[in-house]
C-alpha cells in the first residue's frame, strides 16, 4: 500500500465525525498551549533576570569573588575599578551598583512603600544601553532625581511620569523622566540614578574615601579590536583574588544558569512541559485507540485482501500527524493571545519568537506519533477470520 494511498484514507477517518475531531483537536491544542505557557513562564523569567545585564555597554565586567547571583549583590573595593584601569587592552572602567533588597519607594498615591531595583551608575559613562537614560542624562545627575522604569508594576508603584515626587529609602526624589527595561520576579519595578544621588539614599554603599566605596560589579570597555577575553585574563592575573574577571556573555550566562539550574524556577516549570506533554500522550491515545476500536472491522477487511501491518500503521501514524500539525495550530493561536495577556498582567516579556515554536511542534509530533504507535498495536493483533467469524 503506498503512501499516497494512505493519506486520504487517514484524512477521511479523521474527519468523518465533525465533533470528535473537534474535541480531539482541542485536547492535543490543551496540551501544546500547556507546554507553551510552562516554557513561556520559563524563559520569560529568565530573560527578566538579565535583563538589567544585557543592557550593560561594556565587554568584561568585574564582580565580588562570591557572587552567585546579581539579585544578592555581594560587593567589592571601588578600589578594584582603579587597578583595572591599568589592565593592557582596558579603555575604560566604570562601577555600577544595585541595591534590591533595602530599596523602597513609597507610592505617592498609597503612601504605601514598596520594594524597588535601583541601578546607579556616573551618569556621563552611559553604562546602560537604554536611549531614554542617555538622552536624559543632565536631568538625572542633578540631585535628588531618578529615571524611572515606565514598565513597573503599577499596582505596587502607580504610573511613574516626569516631575512625581516621593521617597526613596526615605529620602526626598523627583522623578524627572522615564525608561522601558522590564521586570523580574524578585523585584516589580527599577529606578535609575546617579553614582552621587546612590551615595545619599544608600550611605552603606559609601565608604570613608573613594576607593572605599562598595560597587556590585565593575564594567570594563575595551579598546577597539582587542579581544574581550584577553582582557578577562589579564584582569584575572592583575586583580586581587577578591573579584572575578567575565566577559559579558560569560556573566549573562552565569545569571540565566543560577536561575535555570541551580534556582528551582527551571525545574519547576521545566516538569510543567514535561506534564503537558504527558497529558497530551494520554489524550491521543485515547483518540486514536478509540478510533481503532470503531474501525477494527474495516481495518480487517484491508487485512483480509492482502494490506500489511506497516501500511495500516502508516494509516493511523499519519492520522496522528494530522492531529498533530491541526492541534498545534490551535495551541498556538490560544497562546498568542495567552502570552500577551500575561505580559500586560505581568511586565515578564512572553511572545511566541523567544519561546522555541519549533521545540513545542517538535514535542507535538512526537507525542502524537508515539501515542498513535501504541494504539496501533491492536491492529497486530486483529484477526479478520475472527472478526467476520
Amino acid at each position: 500500500m503506498r503512501l499516497g494511498r494512505t493519506i486520504p484514507l487517514a484524512w477521511r477517518n479523521l474527519t468523518e465525525h465533525k465533533l470528535r475531531l473537534l474535541a480531539s483537536i482541542a485536547g492535543v491544542a490543551f496540551a501544546t498551549t500547556l507546554m507553551f505557557m510552562e516554557n513561556g513562564f520559563r524563559k520569560a523569567i529568565l530573560d527578566s533576570m538579565v535583563n538589567v545585564i544585557e543592557r550593560i555597554d561594556g565587554q568584561v565586567v568585574i564582580v565580588s569573588r562570591t557572587l552567585y547571583t546579581l539579585s544578592v549583590p555581594f560587593s567589592f573595593p571601588y578600589e578594584r575599578i582603579v587597578q583595572a584601569r591599568g589592565v593592557e587592552g582596558v579603555a575604560s572602567s566604570s562601577p555600577l551598583y544595585t541595591v534590591t533588597r533595602s530599596s523602597y519607594w513609597r507610592n505617592p498615591e498609597t503612601r504605601q512603600e514598596e520594594r524597588i531595583c535601583v541601578v546607579g551608575y556616573p551618569p556621563e559613562d552611559d553604562l546602560l544601553d537604554v536611549p531614554e537614560l542617555k538622552e536624559s542624562r543632565e536631568l538625572w545627575s542633578r540631585p535628588n532625581t531618578a529615571m524611572a522604569d515606565e514598565r513597573s508594576r503599577e499596582r505596587q508603584f502607580g504610573v511613574f511620569r516626569a516631575g512625581q515626587v516621593s521617597e526613596l529609602a526615605g529620602r526626598r526624589f523627583e522623578i524627572v523622566g522615564t525608561f522601558s527595561l522590564g521586570i523580574n520576579v524578585q523585584t516589580n519595578g527599577n529606578m535609575v540614578v546617579s553614582d552621587r544621588n546612590m551615595m545619599a539614599a544608600f550611605p552603606e554603599l559609601d565608604g570613608p574615601s573613594l576607593l572605599d566605596r562598595k560597587v556590585q560589579v565593575g564594567v570594563l570597555r575595551t579598546e577597539p579590536g582587542v579581544d574581550p577575553r584577553r582582557v578577562r585574563d589579564a584582569a584575572a592575573a592583575l586583580l586581587p583574588p577578591d573579584v572575578r574577571a567575565l566577559t559579558l556573555d560569560e556573566f549573562i550566562a552565569r545569571e540565566r544558569d543560577f536561575w535555570d539550574k541551580v534556582a528551582p524556577i527551571g525545574t519547576v516549570f521545566y516538569i510543567g512541559v514535561v506534564m503537558g506533554f504527558i497529558v497530551g500522550c494520554v489524550i491521543c491515545y485515547q483518540v486514536l485507540y478509540s478510533d481503532v476500536s470503531d474501525r477494527l472491522p474495516e481495518f480487517a477487511t484491508l487485512k483480509a485482501i492482502g494490506y500489511s501491518n506497516l501500511a495500516l500503521y502508516r494509516v493511523v501514524l499519519t492520522q496522528a500527524l494530522y492531529l498533530a500539525l491541526m492541534g498545534y495550530a490551535a495551541g498556538l493561536v490560544v497562546s498568542v493571545f495567552l502570552f500577551r495577556w500575561v505580559n500586560h498582567l505581568t511586565g515578564l516579556p512572553m511572545d511566541v519568537p523567544r519561546n522555541n515554536p519549533y521545540l513545542i511542534l517538535a514535542l507535538a509530533v512526537l507525542m502524537c506519533l508515539g501515542s498513535g504507535a501504541y494504539a496501533a498495536r491492536r491492529l497486530i493483533s486483529a484477526d479478520p477470520a475472527q472478526l467476520f467469524a
